[in-house]
């Protein structure tokens, strides 16, 4: 009888947790019908903004009559975003709701299939929200087939490629502006056979982003067993990422960069996390892992300007984390000097064979989102100050204040620069100041080499998650959904706090405004960037609020 009753008090547990995956299967099934229900539905119908590809084109295929008018589809098309995200969050819920038993085999597979099986129905989807994907593809043959540089204006003489009629006139008539990295790696795709025909090249594209997506899990996954996290934190963790319907859509279906991106952030944070582990053994192979974080720091500045405001994070930590080493002023000044210039020196090198003087210059600057706004909500702010500059433009009765437009909107790019600056410059003080007080810590208490490094990669990922989560807010003029994707691969590498629970809900936000891609007023675009910045913010303000409340509430009760 007792050993009956402590072998069910025993397996009691793991049969619980087994009832928790057959929950997520059946989730992954109507996440399926949704992507395939998708799949069927989206075509180019005028108000979504959605760009027509060669798979659209094919006899054999066959969609689903949708309502032709503007607020009809966007209706059906926001209702089926909406059912992707809930059943998201039902599985992120199902996944934290319990502890699992550690048997590697059925999370992985929970992790690798459905992501792998989402990624191969969106592979033929008909449509795409941006032809982000065919202007990759048109550069890189632009380099490796007619040995062009796209950061210039495209010659007309090559309206006889079969990439040129599936781009926009936007982009038929402007330069193709990518990081350097992007269009090397475009090149080297285009020199394969397949990337000859529009529809094969739209396919490789979008099946090795879907590899990069799969590694990207990977990745997480890794990091976390590294942190020392439980099998059912990394499970779920991984599964944050792994299932996140922004991340699909915009990698497999639409093809954008962000999540090449996300890949090298999380190799350089896996080598930094080496080089914490190496440093007690073998100073030279801390080195070289330290070497190594900063090149792949490198290849993600080359391969977005979204990596610029992690660069001095990842320099400054990793020379915090080894300040005991280094005391005379001069080794200070060098290690400084070259760990800064090493993440710079490789997007250079990349970008010196695309350089054409004058006219890339203009081209950069043009793409670089700075020029006006779109999706960003201190667009808000520029019709009041343009009421306010024109009795100015009156009084002054020149020629160059006659029109506010131009000096409103540069108030308000220069005013959020310096709100930046600031909220930067206080972001790297307070990280050496938490670093700081973690060896201190670490030193009094003898505390093992493990737990310290946990405490300051959490540090540095709280810091990153901000400062990124601050240059998309108030420098991201130009802002586009697929831009929160290294914030999501960020968020899943912390606990479940106020701050991983902002940012996914800021890629659900950004989800939604896939629906509103259509939209071209000035007005339209400042209210969906208000949409997915304001509930994100608002829930990351309102619980940071209530703590406060609530500590000095129970402070003052118990110094009563």
């Amino acid at each position: 009888m007792t050993r009956t009753l402590l072998a069910s008090s025993v397996e009691q547990p793991r049969a619980i947790a087994r009832r928790r995956w057959p929950g997520l299967l059946g989730l992954a099934l109507v996440t399926e019908g949704l992507y395939v229900l998708l799949v069927l539905m989206l075509r180019p119908i005028a108000g979504l903004g959605l760009v027509p590809t060669p798979l659209s084109a094919l006899p054999s295929w066959n969609g689903l009559a949708l309502p032709l008018s503007r607020i009809g589809a966007i209706s059906l098309l926001l209702t089926l975003l909406l059912a992707l995200a809930a059943c998201y969050l039902l599985a992120i819920w199902r996944a934290w709701a319990g502890d699992y038993p550690g048997q590697v085999g059925w999370m992985s597979g929970l992790l690798v299939g459905p992501p792998l099986l989402f990624g191969l129905t969106l592979l033929p989807l008909p449509a795409l929200f941006s032809d982000t994907l065919f202007a990759s593809l048109f550069s890189g043959r632009l380099i490796a087939l007619y040995g062009l540089s796209p950061w210039r204006t495209v010659s007309p003489a090559l309206v006889s490629d079969p990439y040129w009629p599936w781009l926009t006139p936007l982009t038929q008539h402007g330069p193709l502006v990518a990081g350097p990295l992007w269009e090397w790696l475009c090149a080297l795709v285009a020199l394969l056979p397949a990337s000859a025909s529009p529809a094969l090249g739209l396919l490789l594209l979008r099946s090795l982003l879907l590899l990069v997506h799969l590694l990207n899990t990977f990745l997480i996954w890794s990091l976390l067993g590294r942190l020392a996290a439980a099998p059912g934190t990394r499970f779920a963790a991984s599964l944050l990422y792994a299932w996140n319907p922004l991340a699909l859509l915009a990698m497999v279906a639409d093809g954008h960069s962000e999540g090449l991106l996300l890949t090298l952030l999380l190799v350089a944070l896996w080598w930094l996390l080496r080089r914490e582990e190496w440093a007690r053994t073998s100073e030279r192979s801390a080195l070289l892992a330290e070497v190594a974080a900063l090149l792949a720091l490198g290849l993600a500045v080359a391969l977005s300007p979204l990596a610029l405001p992690l660069w001095p994070l990842l320099v400054g930590f990793s020379l915090w984390r080894r300040a005991g080493k280094v005391r005379t002023l001069s080794a200070r000044l060098w290690a400084w000097t070259w760990r800064l210039l090493l993440p710079v020196a490789v997007p250079l090198l990349l970008a010196l064979p695309l350089w054409r003087g004058g006219e890339s210059y203009r081209a950069v600057m043009a793409a670089a989102g700075w020029t006006s706004f779109a999706r960003s909500p201190l667009a808000l702010v520029v019709p009041p100050l343009r009421r306010l500059y024109a009795p100015l433009a009156v009084l002054l009765d020149s020629p160059r204040y006659r029109r506010p437009d131009q000096p409103a909107e540069l108030t308000v790019k220069g005013g959020a620069l310096f709100c930046f600056t600031w909220l930067f410059i206080w972001l790297l003080v307070s990280l050496r100041a938490q670093l700081h007080g973690r060896r201190q810590e670490a030193s009094q208490e003898a505390l093992v080499g493990s737990f310290a490094h946990v405490q300051a990669f959490s540090s540095l990922i709280a810091t990153c998650l901000l400062a990124l989560g601050a240059w998309l807010l108030l420098l991201g003029f130009n802002f586009w959904p697929w831009y929160a994707l290294p914030g999501l691969g960020l968020a899943a590498l912390r606990r479940p706090d106020a701050l991983s629970r902002s940012g996914l809900l800021f890629s659900l936000t950004s989800l939604l405004s896939f629906a509103l891609l259509g939209v071209g007023s000035f007005l339209g675009l400042a209210l969906e960037g208000l949409l997915i910045f304001a509930p994100p913010l608002v829930y990351l303000t309102g619980v940071f609020f209530w703590r406060g409340r609530r500590a000095i509430f129970k402070e003052a009760r118990s110094s009563a």
